[in-house]
């Protein structure tokens, strides 16, 4: 877009920032923040006005995580958000303690954390970290899988190769795939060879 000449004004910054980390005990801890800050100030009828370039909102999110996928704990924490009541819900981000990350992972949290039960802005930064989690395992899942086949059709951890078909670049039939996974993309004559 060519916006030089549009006379824009800065009005919001929303800025998230993901951090994954591997443990010694074999876990994932997976860090979120969700931080907003105003270029202009904001008015309110019943508390004193953000002033142009605070923060109003400033939340984080961190997730334990084993190479099942599964969360095994969860804490939330609203730092700065605009009403005394938005961290009223910080506790209930436990609740995600359990749940698996796969297909169908959004949906749980909807139910369990969506509209009252939970927080927009945290409920947001969930699938975030969901993605970071698996961007930071993928690596070492890769490594454990080919050491025990180098074909990937015969990987026992699915979830491996659950991006294939989720985008442009590795979808079946895309060169991507065919160079990277030939064996994803022969045949089933070929398959098994």
């Amino acid at each position: 877009m060519d916006s030089d000449n549009l006379g824009r004004e800065l009005a919001h910054t929303r800025q998230i920032t993901c951090k994954a980390y591997r443990r010694r005990d074999g876990l994932w801890e997976i860090e979120g923040s969700i931080c907003d800050e105003k270029a202009q100030e904001v008015a309110f009828r019943t508390r004193p006005p953000v002033p142009a370039g605070a923060t109003i909102h400033l939340m984080s999110l961190t997730l334990l995580v084993d190479n099942d996928y599964t969360i095994r704990d969860a804490q939330a924490k609203t730092s700065t958000a605009p009403w005394p009541d938005c961290g009223g819900t910080d506790a209930s981000y436990r609740q995600l303690t359990g749940l698996r990350i796969e297909a169908g992972f959004r949906q749980q949290v909807r139910k369990l954390l969506g509209g009252p039960l939970g927080c927009t802005h945290l409920n947001d930064l969930i699938g975030v970290l969901a993605n970071t989690y698996i961007q930071a395992s993928w690596p070492d899942r890769v490594k454990r899988q080919s050491a025990l086949s180098k074909n990937p059709r015969q990987w026992s951890d699915k979830g491996t190769l659950a991006f294939v078909g989720q985008c442009h670049a590795l979808r079946q039939g895309g060169e991507t795939l065919r160079n990277e996974y030939p064996k994803l993309t022969e045949d089933a004559s070929q398959r098994d060879k």
